[in-house]
């Protein structure tokens, strides 16, 4: 039972603030000493999770879960459609995925809210691509109790992180020879895990990392190293993987209006670890929903739930990454609650990608104004040995601007030239849902004749070097716009089997929002010829970072300027 109460217990909605409950984001109000208004839709304490977990585990229909090992991989409380824009009804279901060890098999429970009286319970075909914080911590206690491979954590002058890919899903792509990580060339009958040992300073081994793939329906080490030694060499020029920090509490959806007097931004926050429900598995960094610039509905929904990463002849990968998985940044402030911490007056939000340093006293999304008058939202993640860093900046004047950035930790896999994808879903919703045409021009911004031309049939679309292609979205029946510019790194398509396109344009359906489940994002089979002229539709947005392997640590930020105007 301890393992369920531990899954529920973070899905509480916590109001450390004494915010006042609100039906509506307008009903938002001023934040005592930040340029802010906030609120909550409602308030469910940790002691009610911990209560719904024991009912929970009571039930019938779960008694099964009494006799074998199991982990949940993923819990989200799932809230009903709301009835209008910025606002979010109290959750009806809880959504798990359960996997039970014994008899290699997960599955998906669907569970009454806030009493569980009817409980569904749905076997799942295949392993299950979630990452659980609670079966990682059981595949290092495998690790330390290995009789060769644990001495350095018994010892303590070694520890571990999550490993890449989290758990093994799916066979490595053709030959493994001059591999770094040990992917396995089949497909596991076992639930397989991935690990990283880490040795610490003074121990004499810095420069080593061991890679391990933990078993943990045998709970034993499966594999290991990279078939010509137990450990690799730490390499180019990542700053060391650091530990945990204290997480706050808290993934409900939460209100945000900016400036305090007069906002002229509100909107719906969520944390990456709350990011998971509606068929994003893989989460998606900050998730914005129901934004509002000066009182008119812009976005319906926005983040990341795609990002992957190819590697220059198969050294490593390729992955499926995820963004879900916070990790430790610094952010010292106020916290609003559900994961959102505004930084102190003269302080900001600072990530790997700021000071090359993996350490931090936060998880979740911090909110600051930053020194050029926009408001900053911005989180950070880990995938294995990568940091990812997501956000959004809102900009007065009507300038909307998504942006990613990622770093890295020691490891030779980002020795090889690599390609990361990141992906956008933006759910348009200008002036209210549907009514909708994309057009697009190569004219330059600001000409005199833009020739836009728009885009009546689902569609993707490729960026070239020296073009200045645009998009905008338009509301047919008031002119409401919003013009996507391309940001000066985000990259091009490059092939076929690194990726599809740059730019999709999809009518909008619930059921499309996470590509396929391994690491080629095939959104292009969103593209079935259905009209995109006065519809409810989907602006899928990507970037493309390449690097050699021997660059310098350095984070770019990409992602698009998306101007509102009419």
């Amino acid at each position: 039972m301890e393992k369920l109460i531990d899954a529920l217990v973070p899905l509480q909605a916590d109001n450390p603030l004494g915010l006042p409950i609100i039906r509506s984001v307008k009903e938002s109000v001023p934040v005592r000493g930040m340029n802010i208004r906030s609120g909550v839709f409602y308030v469910i304490p940790e002691r009610q999770m911990r209560d719904y977990a024991r009912m929970l585990w009571a039930h019938p229909r779960l008694g099964f879960l009494h006799k074998v090992r199991y982990n949940v991989l993923s819990a989200h409380l799932h809230n009903p459609p709301s009835p209008e824009p910025g606002r979010v009804l109290f959750p009806d279901k809880a959504v798990l995925v359960i996997y039970d060890y014994d008899n290699n098999l997960g599955y998906q429970i669907e569970a009454d809210f806030p009493a569980p009286k009817r409980v569904e319970i749905t076997p799942l075909k295949g392993q299950p691509d979630y990452f659980s914080e609670a079966e990682y911590r059981d595949a290092v206690q495998v690790l330390a109790s290995d009789p060769k491979y644990g001495e350095p954590l018994r010892r303590g002058i070694a520890y571990c992180s999550p490993g890449m890919p989290p758990v093994i899903t799916e066979a490595a792509p053709e030959s493994l020879w001059g591999r770094v990580d040990p992917f396995p060339n089949y497909v596991p009958d076992h639930r397989m895990v991935s690990v990283l040992l880490h040795f610490r300073p003074g121990s004499g081994r810095e420069s080593e990392i061991g890679h391990f793939l933990i078993d943990l329906t045998d709970r034993q080490v499966s594999a290991y190293g990279t078939g010509g030694s137990d450990f690799y060499p730490a390499a180019c020029g990542g700053p060391p993987a650091a530990g945990g920090c204290t997480n706050v509490g808290g993934t409900a959806w939460q209100a945000l209006a900016w400036p305090a007097s007069n906002p002229i931004w509100s909107m719906l926050v969520r944390r990456p670890s709350g990011s998971t429900g509606d068929g994003q598995s893989y989460g998606s960094g900050v998730e914005i929903m129901d934004v509002f610039y000066n009182g008119r509905l812009v976005l319906k929904r926005g983040g990341m739930p795609v990002l992957n990463v190819f590697y220059d002849n198969r050294g490593c990968g390729p992955y499926r990454d995820w963004l879900y998985a916070e990790t430790c940044f610094k952010c010292t402030g106020t916290d609003l609650g559900n994961g959102l911490r505004f930084a102190n007056s003269g302080t900001r939000a600072v990530t790997i990608c700021d000071d090359s340093d993996d350490s931090g006293n936060f998880r979740g999304v911090g909110i600051h104004e930053d020194t050029n008058g926009e408001l900053l939202l911005i989180t950070e993640c880990s995938a294995g040995w990568y940091r990812y860093i997501t956000g959004w900046r809102f900009n007065q004047s009507g300038i909307l601007k998504p942006r990613f950035l990622y770093g890295y930790t020691d490891s030779s896999c980002v020795c090889n030239g690599r390609l990361h994808n990141g992906y956008w879903r933006l759910h348009f919703a200008l002036d209210g849902v549907g009514g909708l045409v994309v057009e697009e021009t190569d004219s330059p911004r600001g000409a005199r004749r833009q020739n836009w031309q728009p885009i009546r049939i689902e569609a993707r679309r490729l960026r070239w070097p020296n073009r200045p292609t645009r998009w905008r979205v338009r509301k047919l029946s008031t002119g409401f716009t919003a013009e996507i510019v391309p940001g000066a790194k985000d990259g091009f398509h490059e092939r076929s089997t690194t990726g599809e396109g740059d730019v999709w344009v999809v009518k909008a359906r619930s059921t499309e929002m996470i590509g396929n489940g391994g690491s080629f994002a095939n959104i292009t089979q969103y593209v079935n010829g259905e009209r995109t002229l006065n519809e409810d539709l989907v602006v899928w947005y990507g970037v493309h970072l390449r690097k050699r392997g021997s660059d310098t640590f350095e984070c770019p930020p990409l992602g698009p300027d998306i101007y509102l105007s009419g």
